[in-house]
């Protein structure tokens, strides 16, 4: 060992070739899922960032035209912070109606109690 010369930080290109083989016949003749390549993950994931994006989007929205339609009352009427306000909670509360609406469909619900009916 001590005349051995070779660099210890050398990459052995065919040991690492013949790793990746024999990792990729072990994945393939195992019935793990965790050890597949997962395809869909990527489109699942888009999926769930367009969900997320969406419901976030509806809540901001209600909460923006509430606030419009309330400064805008509050100028055609001269009543100043009051329509404001209250359209602000309005369409604070319409928001997360829509949010909740969305998560219920999301998880099967869909308006319908206990019983199914």
């Amino acid at each position: 060992m001590a005349n051995d010369k070779r660099d210890p930080y050398a990459v052995d290109e065919k040991a690492l070739s013949d790793l990746d083989k024999r990792i990729r016949s072990a994945r393939k003749s195992t019935k793990d899922p965790r050890n597949q390549p997962d395809d869909d993950a990527d489109a699942r994931r888009s999926s769930d960032m367009s969900l997320a994006f969406r419901m976030s989007s509806d809540l901001v929205a209600g909460v923006l035209v509430g606030a419009f339609i309330g400064w805008g009352l509050d100028w055609v009427l001269g009543t100043s912070p009051f329509g404001l306000i209250v359209f602000l909670g309005l369409g604070t509360v319409a928001g997360v109606r829509n949010l909740l609406r969305t998560v219920r469909k999301m998880s099967g619900e869909d308006g319908k109690d206990k019983d199914g009916q």
